[in-house]
């Protein structure tokens, strides 16, 4: 390319040379402004906000989703929360990646993580081997897939423990990415007998758990492997997940909430003689949310048979204590359980039977919870105190809990549905009136901890 330069009141010819292609030379490391300062990977599609920072765009849409409106690297809130691809940067990693040497086979990377023996460095340069090749528009997924299948009983344990403790989140979900290319082989390990096979179904289970609950896993990998799930023997597959104990529930539940199943499918699940008990076995013995999320699935396919069926299970005590110990989450779909059993006749009774834990639990965590928590917690109570004439035993221990009065004022004068507002009403009048029997008023509403002006 010819250029005329003009110097100084003479005039010169020069010819500027052509520019050479960009070509990085091959390094040990890897540019700082490669790498996402999220997840301190290399960036796969880098991604501008307005502020100027650039960041891979599955990391900074994780951070966006979860209700940030901050640039991560500057902390400047942000006017907008587009995302404008960085195509120079994306360019310049292309070229990058193209100076380093040739990437291992499946059959290779698969070799170094069983040989990697822990090493965090070295197992997460093979998961992140295998995850490229099976990125969207690599066309190697089956490549891999076939690699991972032809060694399960190996590459699925390496694969599992570096998920649970790898270096990064994003290489922690790219293992369980690589998992599911096989999850309907791994299926197949839910079946047979035999000593031998106990490990596998282990490992199995905890596979497709993984699977199921992970977020970076397309819902198609997902539907198809639920579709495996219950293509075979149902009462053998819910036997199967409950013996494997809260791990197998997450599986569970997983196949009671998706759409693939048929109504036919998710019934013959929930009508299993062994559901419930086993659901309350397992919520006692590890206190698992994914217990109550399994047990609230079950009677939302099955409704009344379910409510009966979870309460003859002995579900009520256990659910209280859940509502006192369980993380919000699950303590609020404890109480959700709760006002489904307090709906029954039977649950009623249970509910009376328990009635010092059961309010205890409920008035400790009413105002500890979200909204819809609070709404659950003055139903359980309204329809086990005041419906149809309510329980003697409930009123008296609601009226003895820890400033009971104080919280359902909170409650009441709280953003709250109408009807719940005039369920807590009525709960107020109750107590009042029991204490009142009981010589139990105090002189005032206020307590220690609560200063409500009464309505």
């Amino acid at each position: 390319m010819d250029a005329v330069v003009a110097g100084h009141g003479q005039h010169a010819r020069r010819r500027i040379p052509s520019l050479e292609p960009l070509v990085m030379a091959a390094s040990p490391t890897t540019p700082a402004a490669f790498r996402c300062p999220i997840s301190l990977e290399v960036m796969r599609s880098p991604v501008s906000l307005p502020t100027g920072a650039t960041y891979d765009r599955a990391s900074i849409q994780r951070w966006l989703d979860s209700g940030h409106r901050t640039c991560p690297a500057t902390r400047l809130p942000l006017a907008s929360t587009d995302l404008v691809p960085n195509l120079l940067l994306r360019r310049l990693i292309h070229l990058h990646a193209a100076t380093l040497p040739p990437s291992p086979s499946p059959e290779q990377a698969l070799s170094q993580l069983a040989a990697s023996h822990g090493e965090p460095a070295a197992a997460e340069k093979a998961v992140r081997s295998l995850a490229a090749k099976i990125a969207p528009g690599k066309g190697k997924q089956a490549s891999v897939a076939s690699a991972v299948a032809a060694d399960l009983d190996s590459t699925v344990p390496a694969l599992l423990s570096f998920a649970k403790g790898g270096a990064g989140t994003d290489a922690r979900v790219d293992a369980v990415r690589i998992l599911a290319t096989v999850a309907p082989e791994i299926v197949t390990y839910l079946t047979g007998d035999g000593t031998e096979k106990r490990g596998r179904v282990r490992m199995a289970v905890e596979a497709l758990a993984a699977v199921l609950s992970a977020g970076g896993v397309c819902e198609d990998a997902k539907k198809a492997l639920i579709t495996a799930l219950v293509a075979g023997d149902l009462g053998r597959l819910v036997t199967t997940l409950l013996a494997a104990g809260p791990t197998g529930v997450v599986v569970l539940e997983a196949i009671l909430m998706s759409p693939v199943p048929d109504a036919d499918a998710k019934t013959a699940i929930a009508d299993r003689s062994e559901l419930f008990p086993d659901l309350v076995r397992i919520l006692k013995e590890a206190a698992s949310p994914a217990a109550i999320l399994c047990m609230a699935a079950a009677v939302q396919v099955r409704g009344r048979p379910a409510r009966s069926s979870m309460v003859r299970a002995g579900a009520v005590p256990a659910l209280a204590l859940a509502v006192a110990a369980a993380p919000t989450a699950a303590a609020e779909s404890a109480l959700m359980l709760l006002v489904e059993a307090a709906r029954c006749n039977d649950g009623k009774a249970a509910i009376a039977a328990d009635a010092a834990e059961v309010a205890a639990a409920v008035m400790g965590r009413m105002i500890r919870v979200g909204q819809m928590g609070r709404e659950a917690a003055v139903a359980v109570l309204w329809l086990s105190c005041c419906a149809g004439g309510g329980e003697r035993r409930m009123r008296e221990a609601l009226a003895a809990a820890p400033e009971a009065v104080g919280k359902l004022l909170v409650v009441m004068q709280g953003d709250v549905s109408p009807a719940t507002s005039r369920m807590a009403g009525e709960l107020l009048r109750a107590v009042r009136m029991e204490q009142e029997r009981n010589g139990m008023v105090a002189s005032s509403y206020d307590s220690r901890t609560i200063h409500v002006m009464p309505y």
